[in-house]
């Protein structure tokens, strides 16, 4: 799991290039421009999909990982916690899903503050438990990008 500022994202573009191009995306993105839900970049190979909700209680959170894609999550606009924890150390609450690229864990993780401007890399071995409220419940507006392993 990487944390970082976007102002850094060239530190990153070595990973692979659907990263780096994940990375420009978001560098070079108008946010105004996108449709809530899937936006195409490179068909399933490299897709974005745009969020605005709420935050949520811990309570209410999942754990989730993915085996086809990383994510690269970034915070356009509010705050949120997103939790982290090794594969290793979690137990499987439901079997991964091919069509859903998903699946879901019970067990404990460490949490960090996303904020406006800030993007997370989350790959295969990262579970990770987004979209928790930073203190109270509150607006967030977030892109996903889907980046094809």
């Amino acid at each position: 799991m990487i944390l970082d500022h976007i102002s850094h994202s060239n530190l990153y573009l070595k990973l692979s290039p659907g990263i780096a191009a994940g990375l420009e995306f978001i560098r070079t993105l108008d946010f105004a421009s996108l449709q809530p839900g899937r936006n195409e970049i490179d068909g399933d190979s490299l897709f974005i999909m745009c969020q605005e909700y709420e935050t949520r209680d811990l309570k209410d959170g999942k754990w989730e990982s993915h085996r086809q894609y990383a994510d690269i999550q970034f915070i356009v606009d509010g705050e949120e916690r997103i939790g982290y924890a090794p594969l290793e150390s979690m137990v499987v609450k439901t079997e991964y899903l091919a069509e859903r690229d998903c699946a879901i864990y019970e067990g404990n993780g460490d949490f960090l503050s996303f904020r406006k401007g800030t993007f997370g890399i989350f790959f295969p071995q990262d579970v990770h438990m987004p979209s928790i409220a930073a203190g109270q419940p509150a607006p967030v507006k977030k892109v996903v990008v889907k980046v094809l392993l």
